[in-house]
């Protein structure tokens, strides 16, 4: 979730109930539901302000969406370097660990480097 400049971590506000037949407005990147205008452009405004940063590259001065699309692109990154097969080694080796970060680090890599490419897994 993109990180907004004057808070930690961004959550969506929250919207009293809104009866089914009411006017309300939605907002497209978020889904939030907003039952009064002045409510619901203050809100898009913020989104669309310049300060927002990708919470996965560490960019900064996005807007809402610039940010979302980084880490959607990020993530995909991600994703498509790091095999499926490694996760649960990995997962394995770093769950419930207690040992030091660096140590932690080593043995996930040593454990990674155990794999042969083109090897059957």
């Amino acid at each position: 979730m993109p990180l907004d400049s004057k808070r930690k971590a961004h959550q969506l506000a929250p919207h009293s109930r809104i009866e089914s037949d009411a006017d309300c407005f939605r907002n497209r990147f978020t889904g939030e539901l907003f039952a009064d205008y002045d409510e619901y452009i203050d809100t898009l405004f913020s989104y669309q302000a310049r300060q927002w940063t990708c919470a996965m590259t560490g960019k900064v001065q996005l807007t809402f969406e610039e940010a979302m699309n980084s880490e959607a692109k990020a993530q995909k990154k991600v994703d498509d370097a790091f095999p499926d097969v490694f996760v649960e080694p990995l997962c394995k080796t770093v769950h419930m660990s207690q040992i030091r970060m660096d140590e932690l680090i080593e043995a996930a890599f040593q454990r990674l480097s155990a794999f042969i490419p083109g090897e059957v897994v």
